[in-house]
């Protein structure tokens, strides 16, 4: 057990604190609470290192509608769900929200301290990574937004230009490409050198039926099972940032109640008359054209323009190949062994750069942890990558066969030279059996011009595994 690791209880039934306390390892320094309201003030006051939540707390959801609210406060917490009954979809929910294990309140003492045990070393573990992965790069002032690609460069411009402003932000890019991580580089700094609140929210979890409750809070009785007052999302996120992930998901309803507040600075608790004066900044994430949609009717115009006053936009990761060399050394670095670190081959790597990655930077760092986690060796090679990956390298270089340039054609001189130098490309990557190191050395060139070329030429190349 790691030692004098901080846990912290979240469960309504005191008897059950008293039980735990006897069972659980005495290495372990203990806190208690008995509300998810009671647990957000130790977590924002005292370190944590691992909650046991209780699913059902004062009512059925509350356990896992504080979840957001716990990570909110502290990212790096491990969050460890505690039931006495086995519904699997609320554990799946709980666990798409953030949290890392369930245990049924029905465990063996042994079970849990080995549950505990475990999580906790996973976690020490990923802290130590990321920290040493951070001190690795300390050049880059955003380590999560990593590439020198010159469309990351101007996206890190533009980051340093929007964060100390006041005005809403839409950040539009393909699954995976990392919008959240943008998101969460725009928090300014307070005074005391804490970053502004930052209340994160799936717009498609947003209904109609409860859409007012989540978004600004009800007062105790509003309605059936309202037993005690809760602060909607705005309120949480006062002086702070509301980041809506994939807005375009969010129903026409609800988009007009969130203009309206957007525009009036103000909420209203469900069932209260009392005004409350917020300030905060939206952010909002879209993996789809909002500005089509709106065209379309299937978004409120309204809402598009308040929102879109500053647009960024995240390029996919097929866009800027020439970063994954950087991307695949700080995930290795992330994910394998700090005692054993992993090396990637020089054919490996430029196969990784020949795939399109239709998942982005996410696919590229779960490839990444899925060798780690199943290599044994020490340097990557092509035989190591997924098979999936390996098949689709081989098929798009299958369809880049050698060209034939016809010089008697009537096309203008520049676009023969063009098909020349496109048709020599080709056969030389043939014959090299895509080693790009050894092209270049070959044809005189920097590896870097050779990619713009292929780039230019829309060629891909990779080695061949046997």
């Amino acid at each position: 057990m790691e030692t004098s690791a901080h846990i912290l209880i979240c469960d309504d039934n005191p008897v059950y604190h008293q039980y735990l306390h006897r069972i659980l390892d005495k290495s372990l320094k203990i806190t208690s609470t008995q509300n998810g309201d009671e647990a957000l003030q130790v977590l924002q006051q005292q370190s944590i290192d691992l909650l046991l939540l209780d699913i059902q707390l004062r009512s059925p959801s509350e356990g896992i509608q504080f979840i957001p609210k716990f990570l909110a406060a502290d990212p790096e917490l491990a969050i460890v769900m505690i039931s006495s009954t086995t519904d699997f979809r609320t554990f799946k929910e709980a666990m798409r929200l953030g949290a890392v294990n369930y245990i049924a309140k029905d465990f063996d003492p042994d079970e849990i301290n080995h549950t505990l045990r475990q999580t906790l070393e996973r976690r020490s573990l990923l802290k130590k990574n990321q920290q040493q992965s951070f001190e690795a790069l300390s050049h880059q002032r955003h380590n999560s937004l990593l590439g020198n690609s010159r469309a990351m460069q101007e996206l890190r411009r533009k980051i340093e230009r929007i964060r100390e402003s006041t005005t809403h932000v839409i950040i539009n890019g393909e699954t995976g490409t990392g919008k959240e991580l943008v998101a969460r580089q725009l928090r300014k700094k307070l005074e005391n050198q804490t970053l502004e609140p930052f209340i994160a929210i799936d717009s498609s979890t947003i209904q109609s039926t409860m859409a007012e409750s989540i978004l600004f809070g009800h007062e105790r009785g509003a309605f059936t099972g309202a037993d005690r007052t809760m602060k909607g999302i705005f309120e949480e996120a006062h002086r702070g940032v509301v980041y809506f992930d994939e807005l375009a998901n969010m129903p026409l309803d609800i988009q007009a109640k969130l203009l309206r507040v957007i525009q009036e600075k103000e909420i209203k608790r469900l069932g209260s008359s009392r005004t409350i004066a917020l300030e905060f900044r939206v952010i909002c994430a879209t993996n789809r054209d909002l500005e089509k949609m709106a065209q379309a009717g299937q978004f409120k115009e309204d809402l598009y323009q308040r929102l879109n006053v500053i647009p960024l936009h995240i390029p996919p990761l097929r866009e800027r190949t020439e970063d994954i060399p950087l991307l695949v050394d700080h995930f290795l670095k992330k994910k394998s062994n700090p005692a054993h670190p992993l090396k990637i081959s020089e054919g490996a790597l430029e196969a990784l750069m020949a795939y399109d990655w239709p998942g982005n930077v996410r696919e590229l760092e779960n490839t990444i942890a899925y060798i780690a986690t199943l290599f044994e060796g020490e340097e990557i090679e092509i035989a190591d990558l997924p098979p999936k990956l390996r098949e689709a390298i081989r098929k798009r270089t299958r369809e880049n066969p050698p060209a034939t340039v016809d010089f008697s054609s009537n096309k203008p001189f520049y676009q023969r030279i063009e098909e020349f130098e496109r048709e020599l490309l080709l056969r030389e990557i043939s014959q090299h059996q895509g080693s790009l190191s050894k092209l270049a050395i070959t044809l005189g060139m920097d590896r870097s011009h050779l990619y713009t070329k292929m780039k230019e030429f829309g060629i891909r190349a990779a080695k061949q595994s046997h």
